[in-house]
């Protein structure tokens, strides 16, 4: 009885012509070699010689495994494949050597289940000629010279199965033995008779890519399709394919790569956090906090706050003290989300509460500042008061309350030690602590007329970085000189000796 279909050896050929031309002609021997690599063989020699003179060369493969089941599997297109059921073999459509056989001249496949020639008056099949182990291919195919080298540039690239020796030509091909890492990932996958999609948890293995070598995909060891990305990584069962099996979907991709990043991130560098590979699985929601962190810190450095459009105060505060503005485009919106939830992404504002905004929440339903009474003030706070309201007087012309205040209140935060608006200046003694006005800040320190001139300067201006309050700052110091200077002269200068001693530079105590 015939069969319902024969293919067209030349127009199976033309198809895959097409192929070849995006895969190169490697994907001659990748087929060749997955056969092998698929069986429990421990040896895989292939000899590839330049037929001279002409536009063919010779392929021979042999392998000590256990050769076909079933001789007709030789020239058979789509018969049921054996390593369908078997997600950690290649093998799916029994395809590959038929697509070989469409370039050939002449062929001959021995094996432990009989021999088969093709030439060009057709197929001639020999049951009765078996090896004892393993196949022997023997291959004349249409090769041009530019193929030819593809063919033998292509296999170094194969990241040759454990227990496999594959020699090309009486040289071993030595792609890195070991990767230099590995872990385990659910991934995507393809099980059963009908290949029906699937997830499996599978090992992951990366290898470093050598100079001049381009990062690829790989599918247990076979190269899919050029990544561009950092390394090499070989995902150790069947990957999702597309029909013609040289590529994956952008989905699957993008997963390998948010697993990559999520197990790799250490080992990013700042030119990687540039590359469009990193910033696609950061951006991803499956991106764990360690990675985003990593990204971040790789890339903006440790002391890195979100740019605040709202606040250019809190901007110029975090540069000022030696932080990294993350401008508003710095960041995908997938990594912003992913930072947020990893609460490793501030903006300057969250950074510096204060700046720009007030001491004080806007919140109608924050809990009201606590105000100490007179009883509760120590001693130096009750000089500190009275000091600070003569120099607003002194200094600015005005008449100021001063409080001390603490916590729980309606603080933007507390990280600030005073704050001065609508002539009152408070000094929050939740940072200061209770004893600051008797110890470091009492009257006549250093540090108190520091945080009183601070202060101060926002009788004129809020904006710690304009102009106009730093020309505030310099007339309140210049003030606070003459001030200091005048009173000295009354407590002190008692003669006209003192008078010129003190005219001279010369504090008499």
């Amino acid at each position: 009885m015939s069969d319902w279909i024969t293919v067209d050896r030349e127009g199976l050929r033309q198809i895959n012509e097409r192929l070849l031309a995006r895969r190169g002609f490697g994907m001659i021997a990748a087929e060749l070699y997955q056969n092998v690599m698929d069986t429990d063989a421990t040896e895989c020699l292939f000899d590839i010689q330049k037929i001279e003179g002409q536009p063919r060369a010779q392929i021979i493969v042999r392998d000590n495994g256990p050769g076909f089941a079933r001789l007709t599997d030789a020239w058979t297109m789509f018969a049921p494949s054996l390593k369908k059921d078997d997600p950690t073999k290649a093998g799916r459509f029994n395809i590959g050597e038929k697509v070989v056989l469409s370039f050939c001249h002449s062929a001959t496949i021995a094996t432990t289940s009989g021999t088969v020639e093709f030439d060009g008056d057709g197929r001639r099949e020999f049951p009765r000629r078996k090896r004892t182990e393993g196949t022997k291919i023997t291959l004349e195919i249409r090769c041009t010279n530019h193929q030819f080298n593809q063919l033998i540039e292509y296999m170094p690239k194969l990241i040759v199965r454990e227990g496999l020796r594959l020699c090309v030509n009486g040289a071993e091909v030595e792609f890195p033995a070991y990767p230099f890492a590995t872990w385990e990932e659910t991934l995507p996958t393809e099980i059963g008779e009908d290949l029906r999609p699937s997830r499996r948890k599978t090992e992951v293995r990366v290898y470093e890519a050598k100079d001049g070598e381009t990062p690829m995909l790989y599918e247990l060891g076979i190269p899919v399709v050029e990544t561009g990305d950092r390394w090499h990584v070989s995902i150790q069962q069947k990957v999702p394919l597309n029909t013609e099996r040289d590529n994956v979907t952008p989905a699957f991709l993008r997963e390998v790569r948010v697993s990559v990043v999520n197990n790799m991130h250490d080992q990013l560098t700042e030119e990687d956090t540039e590359s469009t590979w990193v910033n696609e699985a950061t951006s991803d929601d499956r991106c764990e906090d360690d990675a985003a962190e990593t990204f971040r810190v790789k890339k903006y450095g440790e002391k890195s706050v979100a740019f605040d459009p709202t606040n250019p105060e809190a901007n110029a505060v975090a540069m000022s003290e030696g932080y990294t503005i993350i401008p508003s485009r710095g960041l995908t919106g997938g990594q912003r989300t992913n930072l947020k939830g990893a609460g490793t992404l501030r903006s300057s504002s969250e950074q510096y509460p204060t700046a720009g905004k007030g001491a004080y929440s806007d919140d109608p339903n924050a809990p009201p500042v606590y105000v100490l009474e007179d009883d509760e003030l120590t001693d130096g706070m009750k000089k500190v008061r009275k000091y600070a309201e003569d120099l607003g007087k002194s200094l600015m012309g005005a008449t100021i309350a001063v409080r001390f205040v603490k916590g729980p209140t309606r603080f933007q935060s507390e990280s600030w030690a005073a704050a001065y608006g609508n002539r009152q200046l408070d000094f929050n003694v939740s940072n200061l602590g209770m004893k600051w006005c008797d110890e470091k800040g009492a009257v006549g320190t250093q540090a108190l007329d520091e945080l009183i001139i601070h202060e101060f300067g926002h009788h004129y201006e809020s904006n710690h970085f304009s102009s106009d309050y730093h020309k505030a700052l310099c007339r309140l110091g210049a003030k606070l000189k003459v001030v200091t200077m005048a009173q000295y002269r009354i407590v002190f200068c008692n003669n006209e000796k003192n008078e010129k001693e003190m005219r001279n530079g010369n504090w008499i105590n």
